[in-house]
């Protein structure tokens, strides 16, 4: 049978033949076969997860928006009967008693790739191909650029699903604060980086690493919490999925003249946020961070959530600057419920004890709300609180 050949490097996992390689993304869109649903009653094919449309098409987005863009290997799969590994000596290559090989892959005209991992990246390719003329730069750029595979000769399809469980347990994907932190083609990730070196709040109390400071830890708050509540200040709650959000968010920073206004609110809230008394006495060295952690709850994401939510809905609503806003809370206590000789919670808790009883704060049991609609409605008792305090003034 005729057969098409393929530069590769082979090695072994498991006792398998696997090579490495790249393709053009065009050709390789078509040589694969469009995957099928699982099913664990059937042997006889290899099934794939259903296919994540919004997901994809953010890959089409990247591919089309970002010239130095970068697409990780797929995982694709022929059996032992369609191809084969035929390793090739390399003039002044020593590979005796190296893992890889040099060699050629020979497959049978006709065959087609079993997409094993990276159904969504091949997906976004095929949605390219078909949606432009051949002419097109993209098309063109795709044809000359590479895709990485990992390429497996597995005869058994159930391996190959069990390959793909395999290489999601074994793949730690960073957390939200690390991979944001990351992200410099984001506008806001850059703005606050900038931040992070001259506000005192956040010189040295933001943590990368994790999405919530452990108990202990030194650090106030994660890129995350910061980079949420910094969007709730710019631009609300009106916005139900990150995607949306985030784009509202960056296009804050559209033009010298609104990216200006944006920095000197994000500035102003958070300069502002660290003279509050409890903040103040962090910054002045006079209370260790775990020691306000365990005494209020101005650490939590949720409170500080309210607190962004109250302060946009008050500068959009008064003539008042985001400084005068924040200033409004400086008379809110923000001390945890209080506890009684033994050590336990005062139950029920109630707004005596602490404004945020009833929303953030579960008036039965005393714990923290998580979600929306808790903060949601801690930041509209802040903004209540802060229109009466305006009122008075």
């Amino acid at each position: 049978m005729p057969k098409i050949h393929i530069p590769v490097i082979g090695y072994t996992q498991g006792g398998r033949q696997m090579m490495t390689t790249a393709m053009s993304a065009v050709d390789l869109v078509s040589m694969v076969t469009k995957p099928k649903a699982w099913d664990p009653a059937t042997t006889s094919e290899h099934g794939n997860r259903a296919r994540d449309t919004p997901h994809m098409l953010g890959i089409v987005n990247y591919l089309e928006t970002v010239p130095k863009y970068v697409i990780g290997c797929a995982v694709v799969y022929l059996t032992s009967k369609e191809a084969s590994f035929e390793p090739t000596t390399v003039p002044n290559v020593t590979t005796e008693n190296d893992a890889a090989q040099f060699g050629v892959l020979s497959i049978d005209i006709g065959a087609r790739f079993d997409i094993g991992d990276g159904q969504h990246r091949i997906g976004a390719y095929e949605k390219i191909v078909q949606s432009r003329d051949e002419d097109d730069p993209l098309i063109q750029n795709l044809r000359s650029a590479g895709q990485p595979l990992i390429i497996v000769i597995e005869d058994d399809p159930k391996s190959r699903a069990q390959d793909f469980a395999d290489l999601q347990r074994n793949v730690k994907p960073p957390t939200a604060s690390l991979g944001q932190s990351m992200d410099r083609r984001q506008p806001i990730n850059n703005e606050l980086s900038d931040l992070f070196t001259t506000v005192p709040l956040l010189v040295d109390r933001v943590e990368y690493s994790k999405d919530n400071p452990g108990k202990l830890s030194a650090k106030l708050f994660s890129f995350k919490t910061i980079r949420y509540v910094s969007g709730l200040l710019l631009v609300g709650n009106g916005y139900r999925s990150p995607a949306t959000m985030d784009k509202a968010v960056n296009a804050c920073f559209e033009g010298e003249a609104n990216a200006e206004k944006a920095r000197k609110t994000l500035k102003d809230f958070w300069t502002t946020l660290g003279e509050l008394v409890r903040f103040a006495d962090v910054i002045d060295e006079d209370v260790p961070v775990p020691e306000l952690r365990e005494a209020t709850y101005l650490t939590s994401a949720g409170v500080l959530y309210a607190i962004a939510y109250a302060v946009h809905q008050t500068i959009q609503t008064y003539d008042i600057t985001t400084p005068g806003a924040v200033r409004a809370l400086d008379d809110v206590s923000f001390d945890r419920a209080p506890k009684d000789g033994n050590g336990d919670l005062v139950l029920p808790v109630t707004a005596e004890h602490t404004i945020f009883a009833g929303t953030l704060i579960n008036a039965q049991n005393g714990k923290l709300e998580a979600g929306r609609t808790a903060w949601e409605g801690a930041g509209m008792v802040l903004y209540k609180h802060i229109k009466e305090t305006l009122a008075t003034d």
